[in-house]
């Protein structure tokens, strides 16, 4: 059996609080945008809440083009293990140096023990010059 995702979003980065344990997430989005291909994004970061988890289970984040014709463009592989399956477990992941080959439609791909679990769409856009719409910048 797998956990039950409560939330899934993409973003640019998140803040655990050390006192609290809670987390902030930064920036969320689901466009990226820029003027040449491949397009480098420098960061990429995941917020995950799971519930309904039993024991140790192993999760995959997969990012993939919508019709899975290219090589996953990165694969991120973690653990949690769920104590109760009551709790409510948080997960924040993040890939940097990201290369996109060309502008389409993307999936984030979450993978509970070998069985897909959620995703989430991100459509990449090539952008006119003076058009910043989540461009991201190198320099």
């Amino acid at each position: 059996m797998v956990p039950y995702p409560l939330a899934m979003v993409v973003c640019d980065g998140y803040w655990r609080d050390p006192y609290t344990g809670k987390i902030t997430i930064i920036g969320t989005f689901s466009i990226i945008g820029g003027m040449q291909f491949p397009l480098r994004h420098p960061i990429l970061s995941v917020y995950i809440s799971l519930t309904d988890g039993h024991g140790k289970v192993p999760f995959k984040l997969i990012l993939v083009d919508v019709d899975e014709e290219r090589a996953p463009i990165f694969e991120i592989s973690e653990e949690l293990e769920f104590t109760d399956p009551r709790m409510i477990m948080e997960l924040c992941l993040t890939q940097v140096g990201i290369e996109f080959p060309a502008s389409g439609e993307y999936r984030l791909k979450l993978i509970a023990k070998d069985e897909f679990i959620i995703e989430r769409r991100i459509l990449v856009i090539k952008t006119a010059k003076g058009d910043d719409r989540n461009e991201q910048n190198d320099s």
